[in-house]
């Protein structure tokens, strides 16, 4: 969830975060970006891209596919 509190700075409340202060709610971050956004250095610039619900399910469902890829080359790599 992106809010905008009183200063203008937008805000990026990640998953553990509550909405706080009645501020406007401007974008939410899909499922899938969240681990990308989680790596950003605080204070660096970001940008936001819009995408339909059909593209959202789609990258939630490549990087579940990625993931599980991942722990099977993990799991059999012996």
């Amino acid at each position: 969830m992106v809010q905008v509190p009183h200063n203008g700075q937008p805000i990026v409340l990640m998953n553990d975060a509550q909405t706080t202060g009645g501020y406007p709610r401007i974008a939410c971050i899909i499922e899938a970006d969240m681990y990308h956004l989680a790596q950003i250095p605080l204070g660096q610039p970001i940008h936001f891209v819009q995408c339909s619900l059909e593209e959202a399910l789609k990258a939630r469902q490549d990087q579940q596919r990625y993931f599980e890829q991942l722990a099977w080359r993990l799991h059999n790599e012996n």
